[in-house]
C-alpha cells in the first residue's frame, strides 16, 4: 500500500503529494471513522464512567487488611466482571438493542470495572518483591476463576432467556 509523501517547504509548511492509492487510503479512512456514531461513543463513555465509579466504590467499601500480600480485590472484581461478561453475553444476544447493550455494558462499564492491567502489575509487584508463589498463585487463580465465570454466567445467561 502506498501513502500519500509529505513535501517540506523551507517556509516550514508541507504540501501532500496524492497518490491515487493514497487517496483511496485517505477516502477509507474516513469511511471508518463515520461509523463511529455519536450515541455509540457516548454509550462507551457513559458505561465507561459507571464501571470506573464503581470499580473505585469497591475499593472504598472494601478496606481490609490481610497478612497476605495476595490481591484479593483485584481477583473478586476480575471474577464478578467474567461473569457479568458472560451472563450478559448470553442474555441479551438477541435482544433488539443488543449493540447498544454491549457497547454500554460489555465495552464501556465492564471495561472499565474489571482490572487486567491492575493484575497484571500486582502480579509484576508481587515477583519483583520476592512472593514468587503468590505471583504465579494470582496468575492461576485469575485466570481459571475468570474463564468459570464466564462459563457460569453464559450458562445463566442461556437458561433465562
Amino acid at each position: 500500500m502506498e501513502f500519500a509523501w509529505v513535501k517540506f517547504v523551507p517556509n516550514r509548511s508541507f504540501r501532500l503529494l496524492m497518490t491515487p492509492e493514497s487517496v483511496r487510503c485517505i477516502q477509507e479512512l474516513r469511511m471508518f471513522i463515520y461509523k463511529f456514531s455519536m450515541q455509540d461513543v457516548l454509550l462507551v463513555i457513559a458505561g465507561g464512567a459507571l464501571g470506573s465509579f464503581l470499580r473505585y466504590c469497591v475499593t472504598l467499601i472494601s478496606h481490609y487488611q490481610t497478612s497476605s500480600p495476595f490481591p484479593y480485590k483485584t481477583l473478586i472484581i476480575n471474577v464478578i466482571g467474567c461473569f457479568l461478561v458472560g451472563f450478559l453475553a448470553m442474555r441479551f444476544q438477541h435482544h433488539a438493542n443488543h449493540q447498544m447493550i454491549r457497547l454500554f455494558f460489555i465495552t464501556g462499564f465492564l471495561g472499565a470495572f474489571t482490572t487486567f492491567s491492575a493484575f497484571s502489575y500486582e502480579t509484576v509487584i508481587l515477583y519483583q518483591t520476592g512472593h514468587v508463589k503468590t505471583a504465579l498463585l494470582n496468575i492461576l487463580a485469575s485466570t481459571f476463576s475468570g474463564v468459570l465465570a464466564v462459563v457460569a454466567g453464559m450458562w445463566i445467561g442461556i437458561t433465562m432467556r
